[in-house]
């Protein structure tokens, strides 16, 4: 699928050639000159679409680009607004671009400090029954550090321990990134799970809000909005949740608006009982967004010093169990 920044930027590009009066046929030829890659490939798909009398949402069914932005231009052709609504689809994406990115940005620190703890992990597994191996046999009373350093070592040395670090070690980073089927449980998760929800959250309601603007319905509206998602796991609960309102359900009677954290879900029933005034939800999103922003810094405040103290201790605590013996025989020789 095309990126969503590309598709953002001919968007934009051919919205403001039909604001200065372009035919959209001609539009769509100016854009693709400008135009590179699958970016052409596409703007030629579309033009000759154009040119055998489809609209441009028509244009765009078969197109390998998201739900989201074929549903937001046919709102737009049905209104008579094209260009602008050209110009919103554009903005939307770009932020759901810049959100996603974002978040893998943000798990990227983190996912590494995991993987490095378990790689040290299988480094000490290595070296551990060679640095301890000798000092096993000496006669005297090893120190308390010494004797668990020993302890250790014979724990690391067996190979299924080996295979479990390097199973830990895929797992959880898969875990964070959300593959292989785990992005449910991602979600679930204490502190991180809570906070890709809010950035979900955040990119759902400017997407309802646009939706639902133009005039959808909001149970379409939620189902197409689930699809800028970049977690199928919370895609597939407002699926859930839009079901619920086709059938007659409100907002706040819907058992599936868990999908939004607490407040989001108050605010959004709120927004419901007064018919969904244009922009509020992109005003609640905003809102969201700082708080979200502001727990993602704190959060990454802390990895950092965190994960230096554990390395630090642990190196220590081995550097000190490795020459206390040492010390010791030292001093019995003296």
């Amino acid at each position: 699928m095309t990126s969503l920044g590309m598709l953002a930027r001919m968007l934009r590009d051919l919205g403001a050639l039909l604001t200065l009066g372009h035919p959209l046929l001609e539009a769509l030829g100016r854009v693709r000159l400008r135009a590179r890659g699958h970016e052409a490939r596409l703007l030629q798909v579309l033009e000759e679409h154009v040119r055998g009398g489809d609209s441009l949402a028509r244009a765009l069914q078969g197109c390998p680009v998201p739900q989201t932005l074929k549903r937001a231009v046919q709102a737009g052709e049905e209104a008579g607004d094209l260009p602008r609504a050209l110009q919103q689809t554009a903005d939307l994406l770009e932020s759901t671009e810049w959100r996603h990115l974002g978040v893998r940005s943000a798990l990227a620190y983190p996912r590494f400090v995991v993987v490095t703890g378990l790689v040290l992990g299988l480094v000490l597994a290595l070296v551990l029954p060679t640095l301890f191996g000798g000092l096993a046999h000496l006669d005297q009373e090893l120190p308390l550090a010494t004797r668990l350093g020993i302890g250790l070592g014979q724990w690391l040395s067996s190979p299924m321990v080996l295979v479990l670090l390097v199973a830990g070690m895929l797992g959880i980073d898969a875990l964070l990134a959300g593959r292989w089927g785990l992005d449910s449980w991602r979600l679930r998760l204490p502190v991180l799970g809570a906070w890709l929800r809010r950035q979900e959250t955040v990119t759902c309601l400017e997407w309802l809000d646009h939706l639902l603007t133009r005039g959808l319905p909001l149970d379409e509206a939620l189902r197409i909005s689930g699809g800028a998602a970049s977690s199928p796991a919370f895609a597939g609960e407002l699926e859930c949740l839009a079901g619920e309102v086709a059938q007659g359900s409100t907002l706040a009677e819907a058992t599936a608006l868990r999908v939004f954290p607490g407040t989001a879900a108050w605010l959004v029933t709120q927004a419901e009982s007064r018919e969904f005034p244009p922009g509020v939800l992109t005003r609640m999103a905003r809102t969201l967004q700082r708080e979200v922003d502001l727990t993602a810094n704190r959060g990454l405040a802390l990895v950092e010093p965190l994960a230096l103290l554990a390395v630090g201790g642990l190196l220590g605590a081995l550097v000190l169990a490795w020459f206390l013996p040492l010390y010791q025989l030292i001093g019995a020789m003296g």
